[in-house]
């Protein structure tokens, strides 16, 4: 299961540093009028620390890899190099744009090898970049200007990108943005060191590329933005400073008039309530007063809020239909199957590549038992975390039963709702912690196998499908999974560094084997990638 307030475009690079940054995602430079830094005057963090670069100084950077967060790490450039029109000799090195002693000095005591982290920037790139922290190990620095650009660069469709931070990769082409969620996922097992999966080989052989479609902009169902309470400009006069989402390194907001990563049709809607909203904020219709604790002290204050676009399937006449109530019950059809729930509900963003995820799960759940004396496939369907059924009821007709547990009672009610509205009459929704399926779950009431419980499935033929949030699963849930034992444990994940540590406990406890990792780019211009898992048991 996704996590909304995760993959929603707000921005999820917030840190402590509250200095807006102005970071470019383009190949012209940001600014071509600062100096060093050490030769200005700035007002610097009080918990700034000064070493092994000073506040805002400016280093020439060289762009080995990119982090998991998508930052490029580099190391000081102090060598000459190509210019972008070809010519040689005449750029600039850290030698050349520190002529002074007190720049020298400082470059003369950086530690060897030490690393700075940039956003927007490219593998090969060489950049300009303006330090704004140190850390024991690395600087952190904005993107000043990219010198010499890498090949993979791109213009970003949204003139905010490198403002904004709901996007990280609009500077980089959709074929090395796959490339990099694929091997963000071949990290994550790396990193585990899951026994017999330990070297690449062994991990590349279960590892596919990642999936995606041609849609990678205005793919997105689904937008939140924010506004902060208006400011008073006047005698009963308001003003709205910005509607939109989290500046990249900030938790203030950046004002968003279009997002080229959603549907055309919110961002229609989103622009009508927009002009309402400065409308309403102006004559002071937006002053929403809620108590506030603060040192002890209770305090009337003036409070945003967060604002919903969420498109659904289109109305009778076909015209596109956005939701922007979270109470508001929408409908959602992926493969003949509709899905009604609350618009404030969790379900999956992304129309175009939703169904490839489906497919995924489906034909990894249906293929034939390893070791069997036939050609015999699952016939039970455990859907653990189901939200509002999708994987379960997608799975109706190939299954003899399925089961679904989640935590939310709404979504839970909302997919037994759904199968009554698909007539699907063999799928079953409790509403529990996915850690109470295999210790408490309650008798069947499908006709047919009425006081049957999941405990009385044969194991050889039941697939557990695992869809939980970012956070992964508990360890709670891990073990009793183990105990139960399925022939077959298939799981979804938006987070793959969680995954990759579950995958260690399913594989070296629970005793299976990996089949296959297929990740999905269910968020192309993001860093975010959902992956796929299959794991059988082994073979006795």
């Amino acid at each position: 299961m996704s996590d909304d307030s995760d993959h929603d475009a707000i921005g999820d690079l917030t840190k402590e540093d509250e200095e807006g940054t102005n970071l470019s995602g383009s190949s012209v430079p940001l600014r071509t009028n600062v100096a060093g830094a050490s030769s200005m005057v700035e007002r610097v963090p009080p918990k700034f620390v000064p070493t092994p670069f000073p506040y805002h100084f400016q280093v020439t950077l060289k762009i080995d890899t990119l982090s998991d967060m998508g930052w490029g790490r580099g190391h000081l450039f102090t060598e000459r190099y190509d210019t972008i029109d070809g010519s040689k000799g005449n750029t600039m090195t850290n030698d050349d744009i520190t002529t002074g002693s007190d720049e020298k000095s400082v470059l003369d005591n950086v530690p060897e090898n030490w690393e700075v982290r940039v956003p927007l920037v490219l593998p090969g790139e060489v950049v300009k970049a303006r330090i704004f922290k140190n850390f024991d190990s690395h600087s952190e620095a904005d993107l000043m200007e990219v010198i010499q650009p890498s090949e993979d660069r791109v213009e970003p469709q949204c003139p905010l990108a490198g403002t904004c931070g709901g996007c990280q990769f609009q500077h980089m082409k959709i074929d090395r943005q796959r490339e990099w969620k694929t091997d963000f996922v071949r990290r994550g097992i790396v990193a585990q060191a899951i026994q017999g999966y330990i070297s690449l080989n062994s991990i590349n052989e279960k590892l596919f590329p990642t999936v995606g479609t041609d849609e990678i902009y205005h793919y997105r169902n689904k937008l939140t933005p924010h506004y902060q309470a208006p400011v008073k400009m006047g005698d009963d006069e308001y003003e709205l400073e910005a509607i939109g989402f989290q500046q990249i390194l900030s938790r203030k907001l950046v004002d968003v008039e279009d997002c080229p990563i959603a549907t055309p049709a919110i961002n229609i809607k989103f622009k009508e309530t927009r002009r309402s909203l400065h409308e309403q904020a102006k004559n002071g219709l937006l002053n929403n007063k809620k108590r506030r604790r603060k040192n002890r002290r209770s305090r009337n204050v003036d409070v945003g809020a967060t604002l919903l676009f969420r498109q659904a399937d289109n109305d009778e006449d076909g015209n596109p239909v956005v939701v922007t109530d979270y109470n508001e019950y929408m409908t959602t059809t992926v493969k003949g199957i509709k899905f009604r729930y609350q618009a404030g509900n969790f379900f999956q963003n992304n129309d175009y590549v939703v169904p490839l995820m489906v497919d995924g799960v489906l034909e990894a759940a249906l293929q034939p038992v390893s070791g069997s004396d036939s050609d015999k496939v699952p016939s039970y369907f455990i859907d653990c975390y189901c939200g509002s059924g999708l994987f379960a009821l997608s799975a109706s007709k190939k299954f003899k039963l399925c089961v679904g547990i989640e935590v939310n009672e709404k979504a839970a009610k909302e997919a037994g709702d759904n199968a009554k509205l698909n007539n699907i009459s063999n799928c079953q929704f409790v509403a529990a912690s996915a850690e109470a399926l295999f210790t408490s779950s309650p008798a069947l009431t499908i006709p047919g196998f009425e006081e049957q419980k999941i405990q009385d499935f044969p194991r050889d033929e039941t697939v557990v499908i695992l869809d939980p949030p970012r956070k992964g699963c508990s360890g709670t849930f891990l073990e009793q999974l183990f105990a139960y034992s399925p022939q077959r444990i298939i799981y979804m994940s938006c987070g793959p560094s969680t995954q990759a540590r579950d995958a260690k406990g399913i594989v070296e406890i629970g005793g299976y084997d990996i089949v296959s990792i297929q990740p999905y780019d269910l968020f192309p211009q993001t860093k975010h990638v959902e992956c796929l898992m299959v794991f059988e048991k082994k073979a006795k």
